[in-house]
Protein backbone atom coordinates (compact mmCIF):
# COMPACT_ATOMS: atom_id res chain seq x y z
CA UNK A 1 0.00 0.00 0.00
CA UNK A 2 2.98 2.19 0.75
CA UNK A 3 4.52 1.70 -3.22
CA UNK A 4 0.82 2.42 -4.30
CA UNK A 5 -0.04 5.59 -2.18
CA UNK A 6 3.70 6.62 -3.76
CA UNK A 7 2.67 5.61 -7.18
CA UNK A 8 -0.34 8.47 -7.17
CA UNK A 9 1.73 11.30 -6.75
CA UNK A 10 4.54 10.73 -9.26
CA UNK A 11 1.86 9.61 -11.87
CA UNK A 12 0.19 13.06 -11.52
CA UNK A 13 3.06 14.90 -11.83
CA UNK A 14 3.99 12.81 -14.56
CA UNK A 15 0.70 13.66 -16.50
CA UNK A 16 1.49 17.31 -14.96
CA UNK A 17 4.63 17.45 -17.09
CA UNK A 18 3.33 16.58 -20.25
CA UNK A 19 0.76 18.62 -20.16
CA UNK A 20 3.31 21.46 -19.74
CA UNK A 21 5.04 20.53 -22.80
CA UNK A 22 2.06 19.89 -24.80
CA UNK A 23 0.95 23.38 -23.52
CA UNK A 24 4.72 24.63 -24.72
CA UNK A 25 4.48 22.85 -28.03
CA UNK A 26 0.97 24.42 -28.89
CA UNK A 27 2.06 27.90 -27.66
CA UNK A 28 5.28 27.44 -29.90
CA UNK A 29 3.11 26.07 -32.99
CA UNK A 30 0.64 29.45 -32.60
CA UNK A 31 3.69 31.60 -32.61
CA UNK A 32 5.47 29.60 -35.83
CA UNK A 33 1.59 29.80 -37.60
CA UNK A 34 1.37 33.58 -37.24
CA UNK A 35 4.37 34.39 -38.08
CA UNK A 36 3.73 32.33 -41.06
CA UNK A 37 0.88 34.27 -41.80
CA UNK A 38 2.40 37.59 -40.91
CA UNK A 39 4.75 36.94 -43.39
CA UNK A 40 2.84 36.49 -46.22
CA UNK A 41 0.50 38.88 -45.93
CA UNK A 42 3.41 41.37 -45.54
CA UNK A 43 4.92 39.76 -49.02
CA UNK A 44 1.64 40.28 -50.34
CA UNK A 45 1.59 43.98 -49.68
CA UNK A 46 4.74 44.16 -51.44
CA UNK A 47 3.46 42.89 -54.26
CA UNK A 48 1.08 45.58 -54.47
CA UNK A 49 3.89 48.16 -53.67
CA UNK A 50 5.19 46.95 -56.84
CA UNK A 51 2.61 47.58 -58.67
CA UNK A 52 2.23 50.37 -57.59
CA UNK A 53 5.46 51.57 -58.55
CA UNK A 54 6.06 50.33 -61.58
CA UNK A 55 2.84 50.50 -63.65
CA UNK A 56 1.65 48.59 -66.65
CA UNK A 57 -0.36 48.47 -69.65
CA UNK A 58 -4.30 47.05 -68.61
CA UNK A 59 -7.35 47.09 -69.15
CA UNK A 60 -8.90 49.86 -71.42
CA UNK A 61 -7.16 53.11 -69.84
CA UNK A 62 -5.94 55.47 -71.96
CA UNK A 63 -2.33 57.00 -72.59
CA UNK A 64 -3.29 60.00 -70.84
CA UNK A 65 -4.94 57.94 -67.92
CA UNK A 66 -1.55 55.86 -67.51
CA UNK A 67 0.66 58.67 -67.97
CA UNK A 68 -0.94 60.23 -65.24
CA UNK A 69 -1.11 57.43 -62.74
CA UNK A 70 2.74 57.61 -63.17
CA UNK A 71 3.15 60.47 -62.66
CA UNK A 72 2.05 60.72 -59.17
CA UNK A 73 3.74 57.04 -58.77
CA UNK A 74 0.08 55.54 -57.80
CA UNK A 75 -1.30 52.92 -60.98
CA UNK A 76 -4.71 52.86 -60.38
CA UNK A 77 -6.16 51.10 -62.76
CA UNK A 78 -3.70 48.34 -62.12
CA UNK A 79 -4.71 48.43 -58.48
CA UNK A 80 -8.40 47.97 -59.73
CA UNK A 81 -7.88 44.73 -61.47
CA UNK A 82 -6.51 43.46 -58.48
CA UNK A 83 -9.52 44.70 -56.24
CA UNK A 84 -11.93 47.65 -57.28
CA UNK A 85 -12.32 48.71 -53.76
CA UNK A 86 -9.54 50.72 -53.98
CA UNK A 87 -9.98 54.13 -53.09
CA UNK A 88 -6.87 55.29 -51.93
CA UNK A 89 -2.68 54.77 -50.97
CA UNK A 90 -1.77 56.61 -47.83
CA UNK A 91 2.18 56.50 -47.12
CA UNK A 92 4.17 57.77 -44.41
CA UNK A 93 7.59 58.88 -45.19
CA UNK A 94 10.42 56.83 -43.37
CA UNK A 95 7.61 54.45 -41.16
CA UNK A 96 6.01 51.59 -42.34
CA UNK A 97 2.62 53.02 -43.27
CA UNK A 98 2.63 52.77 -47.18
CA UNK A 99 -0.26 50.96 -47.96
CA UNK A 100 -3.90 50.82 -50.25
CA UNK A 101 -6.61 52.09 -48.66
CA UNK A 102 -9.79 50.10 -49.38
CA UNK A 103 -14.24 50.22 -48.58
CA UNK A 104 -15.89 47.22 -48.20
CA UNK A 105 -19.97 47.03 -47.86
CA UNK A 106 -19.19 47.25 -44.07
CA UNK A 107 -16.64 47.38 -41.28
CA UNK A 108 -15.89 43.55 -41.04
CA UNK A 109 -14.36 41.91 -43.87
CA UNK A 110 -11.18 43.86 -44.33
CA UNK A 111 -10.50 43.17 -40.78
CA UNK A 112 -9.43 39.95 -42.04
CA UNK A 113 -8.74 40.22 -45.72
CA UNK A 114 -6.07 41.23 -47.18
CA UNK A 115 -6.05 43.79 -50.39
CA UNK A 116 -6.13 40.65 -52.95
CA UNK A 117 -8.55 39.39 -50.84
CA UNK A 118 -7.15 36.56 -49.17
CA UNK A 119 -7.90 35.68 -45.50
CA UNK A 120 -5.13 36.88 -43.09
CA UNK A 121 -4.87 38.68 -39.72
CA UNK A 122 -3.38 41.74 -40.86
CA UNK A 123 -6.30 42.48 -42.79
CA UNK A 124 -6.52 45.82 -44.94
CA UNK A 125 -6.43 49.54 -44.33
CA UNK A 126 -9.50 50.67 -44.75
CA UNK A 127 -12.34 53.35 -45.19
CA UNK A 128 -15.39 53.78 -43.06
CA UNK A 129 -18.52 51.93 -44.98
CA UNK A 130 -20.43 55.14 -44.00
CA UNK A 131 -18.15 57.37 -46.26
CA UNK A 132 -18.35 58.72 -49.59
CA UNK A 133 -15.20 56.97 -51.36
CA UNK A 134 -14.10 59.82 -52.86
CA UNK A 135 -12.92 61.92 -49.21
CA UNK A 136 -15.37 64.48 -49.60
CA UNK A 137 -16.98 64.21 -46.44
CA UNK A 138 -15.62 66.92 -43.59
CA UNK A 139 -14.67 63.53 -42.01
CA UNK A 140 -13.55 60.21 -43.60
CA UNK A 141 -12.22 57.48 -41.11
CA UNK A 142 -10.03 54.90 -41.75
CA UNK A 143 -8.69 52.31 -39.76
CA UNK A 144 -5.87 49.41 -39.74
CA UNK A 145 -4.72 46.81 -37.44
CA UNK A 146 -2.25 47.48 -34.41
CA UNK A 147 0.12 44.42 -35.28
CA UNK A 148 3.07 43.43 -33.49
CA UNK A 149 5.16 43.12 -36.14
CA UNK A 150 4.94 46.53 -36.43
CA UNK A 151 3.27 46.61 -39.88
CA UNK A 152 -0.34 47.94 -40.68
CA UNK A 153 -1.27 51.15 -38.03
CA UNK A 154 1.08 49.93 -35.52
CA UNK A 155 3.21 52.92 -35.57
CA UNK A 156 -0.08 55.37 -34.78
CA UNK A 157 0.52 54.72 -31.24
CA UNK A 158 3.29 56.21 -30.96
CA UNK A 159 2.03 59.78 -31.92
CA UNK A 160 1.29 59.74 -27.85
CA UNK A 161 5.52 61.08 -27.97
CA UNK A 162 4.98 64.52 -29.06
CA UNK A 163 8.56 63.94 -29.76
CA UNK A 164 7.24 61.57 -32.86
CA UNK A 165 4.75 63.91 -33.81
CA UNK A 166 7.61 66.42 -34.48
CA UNK A 167 9.18 63.95 -36.69
CA UNK A 168 6.07 62.76 -38.53
CA UNK A 169 3.64 65.75 -38.63
CA UNK A 170 2.01 64.49 -42.14
CA UNK A 171 1.56 61.75 -44.37
CA UNK A 172 0.73 61.46 -48.18
CA UNK A 173 -2.83 60.27 -49.31
CA UNK A 174 -3.28 59.18 -53.33
CA UNK A 175 -6.56 59.03 -54.44
CA UNK A 176 -8.04 58.79 -58.08
CA UNK A 177 -9.21 62.17 -57.61
CA UNK A 178 -6.37 63.86 -56.78
CA UNK A 179 -3.19 63.75 -54.21
CA UNK A 180 -3.40 65.58 -50.43
CA UNK A 181 -1.40 66.15 -47.75
CA UNK A 182 -2.53 65.20 -44.15
CA UNK A 183 -1.43 67.64 -41.71
CA UNK A 184 -1.75 65.72 -38.45
CA UNK A 185 -3.31 68.03 -35.65
CA UNK A 186 -4.75 65.66 -32.84
CA UNK A 187 -4.27 62.18 -31.40
CA UNK A 188 -6.41 61.19 -28.48
CA UNK A 189 -7.40 57.42 -26.43
CA UNK A 190 -10.91 56.59 -26.97
CA UNK A 191 -13.17 54.31 -26.02
CA UNK A 192 -14.30 51.46 -29.03
CA UNK A 193 -17.26 50.73 -27.09
CA UNK A 194 -18.62 53.70 -28.62
CA UNK A 195 -18.84 55.55 -31.51
CA UNK A 196 -16.24 57.77 -30.31
CA UNK A 197 -15.78 59.49 -34.00
CA UNK A 198 -18.50 62.00 -36.21
CA UNK A 199 -19.70 61.78 -39.46
CA UNK A 200 -22.02 64.53 -39.23
CA UNK A 201 -21.78 67.97 -38.38
CA UNK A 202 -25.34 70.40 -37.74
CA UNK A 203 -23.01 73.56 -38.97
CA UNK A 204 -19.25 74.96 -39.63
CA UNK A 205 -19.67 76.00 -35.77
CA UNK A 206 -19.86 72.22 -34.54
CA UNK A 207 -17.28 71.15 -36.52
CA UNK A 208 -14.91 74.07 -35.30
CA UNK A 209 -15.97 73.13 -31.82
CA UNK A 210 -15.31 69.74 -32.33
CA UNK A 211 -12.08 70.30 -33.49
CA UNK A 212 -11.12 71.98 -30.74
CA UNK A 213 -12.06 69.35 -28.72
CA UNK A 214 -9.61 67.21 -30.00
CA UNK A 215 -6.91 69.60 -29.85
CA UNK A 216 -7.34 70.31 -26.50
CA UNK A 217 -7.53 66.18 -25.51
CA UNK A 218 -4.29 65.80 -28.08
CA UNK A 219 -1.50 63.76 -26.70
CA UNK A 220 0.68 65.83 -28.62
CA UNK A 221 0.44 69.85 -29.59
CA UNK A 222 0.63 70.92 -32.96
CA UNK A 223 0.48 73.97 -34.54
CA UNK A 224 -1.99 73.36 -37.46
CA UNK A 225 -4.80 75.35 -37.79
CA UNK A 226 -8.37 73.78 -39.14
CA UNK A 227 -10.38 75.68 -40.20
CA UNK A 228 -14.72 75.48 -40.54
CA UNK A 229 -14.07 74.72 -44.00
CA UNK A 230 -11.36 71.95 -44.30
CA UNK A 231 -12.22 68.17 -44.07
CA UNK A 232 -10.28 66.16 -41.73
CA UNK A 233 -9.26 62.11 -41.75
CA UNK A 234 -9.62 59.86 -38.67
CA UNK A 235 -6.94 56.95 -38.16
CA UNK A 236 -7.82 54.58 -35.77
CA UNK A 237 -6.26 51.57 -34.60
CA UNK A 238 -6.06 49.50 -31.40
CA UNK A 239 -4.81 50.49 -28.33
CA UNK A 240 -4.21 48.98 -24.65
CA UNK A 241 -4.21 51.53 -21.78
CA UNK A 242 -8.39 50.10 -20.97
CA UNK A 243 -10.00 47.17 -22.49
CA UNK A 244 -11.46 47.60 -25.97
CA UNK A 245 -9.18 51.28 -26.17
CA UNK A 246 -8.21 52.73 -29.50
CA UNK A 247 -6.26 55.37 -30.70
CA UNK A 248 -7.65 58.29 -33.29
CA UNK A 249 -5.27 60.29 -35.10
CA UNK A 250 -6.58 63.52 -36.67
CA UNK A 251 -5.12 65.15 -39.53
CA UNK A 252 -6.38 68.08 -42.42
CA UNK A 253 -6.97 67.26 -45.70
CA UNK A 254 -4.64 69.59 -48.04
CA UNK A 255 -4.82 69.13 -51.93
CA UNK A 256 -1.78 69.68 -53.56
CA UNK A 257 -2.71 67.92 -56.85
CA UNK A 258 -5.89 67.53 -59.15
CA UNK A 259 -6.74 64.70 -61.29
CA UNK A 260 -6.32 66.13 -64.57
CA UNK A 261 -9.76 64.64 -65.72
CA UNK A 262 -11.44 66.40 -62.38
CA UNK A 263 -9.87 69.98 -63.66
CA UNK A 264 -11.95 72.28 -64.74
CA UNK A 265 -11.37 73.46 -68.25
Amino acid sequence: MKHSGEALPRRILHILMILCVLGILGSAFILFSNSREYARGDASYQQVRLIRESPETVGEASSEEKQEEQAKGVDFASLEKINPDVVGWLTAEDTAIDYPVVQGKDNDFYLRHLFTGERNKLGSIFMDYRNNSDFSDKNTVIYGHNMKDGSMFSSLTKYKDQRYYDNFSTMLLYTPAGDFTIELFAGIVVDGNYESVRFDFKDDHDFQSYVDSLKKESTFKSDTIVKADDRIVTLCTCSYEFNNARYALYGKLTLIRQSAKNETP
